[in-house]
């Protein structure tokens, strides 16, 4: 059961468009690592790793977004995928830092807030999960081109397990500490 209730934390969505939901989940999980950063030292290691991981491939992402991006006729940088969720605020707060100010006004179609002329505003280790783990068919053919591709996947792979192990360890010390990531003190709303 419990089982169950952790993997159902993991795939739930924060809904960005409820202003409060959004901003109490925010200050609940700041205040989980406020008061219990000594027991958060593991997912805190975990963090600096898949940040680290994620600045090892950002070089071959960014190459190949340099070749695909600027002439792509529907761009997949919306800003529905500007948003962080779960995973992603406990990600940021594992690494000691903020999630940014949003407008939340803006429609999920609107061109990605943190979207310049030259790309992304953000540093690629810090983005929401659902920009930096997408990739496009063109961009994906594009990488599968280069010979250093499979040395990419593999990289990718070994992020991917980190990320996997450093939420599974977040849970972990939330039941450590009796909160229920699944009970009220995370409200969530539907999937979308």
């Amino acid at each position: 059961m419990m089982t169950d209730i952790k993997h159902d934390y993991l795939i739930k969505d924060l809904g960005h468009h409820d202003h409060n939901i959004y901003n109490q989940v925010i200050r609940q999980i700041e205040e989980i690592f406020h008061k219990h950063r000594h027991k958060l030292q593991r997912v805190e290691e975990l963090a600096q790793k898949v940040k680290d991981g994620i600045e090892r491939i950002s070089p071959f992402i960014q190459q190949n977004t340099e070749k695909v991006c600027p002439d792509c006729k529907d761009v997949c940088c919306t800003n529905k995928h500007g948003y962080y969720n779960h995973e992603d605020l406990v990600y940021i707060y594992a690494l000691g830092l903020r999630p940014p100010s949003y407008d939340l006004r803006k429609k999920d179609s609107d061109p990605c807030q943190f979207l310049s002329e030259r790309g992304c505003i953000m540093e690629r280790a810090v983005r929401p999960s659902s920009c930096n783990w997408y990739f496009c068919d063109s961009l994906f053919e594009q990488m599968g081109k280069r010979p250093d591709y499979q040395e990419f996947d593999d990289s990718l792979r070994d992020v991917a397990y980190l990320w996997m192990n450093l939420m599974e360890e977040f849970v972990n010390v939330l039941y450590t500490l009796k909160i229920n990531p699944a009970a009220s003190y995370f409200p969530m709303t539907s999937r979308s």
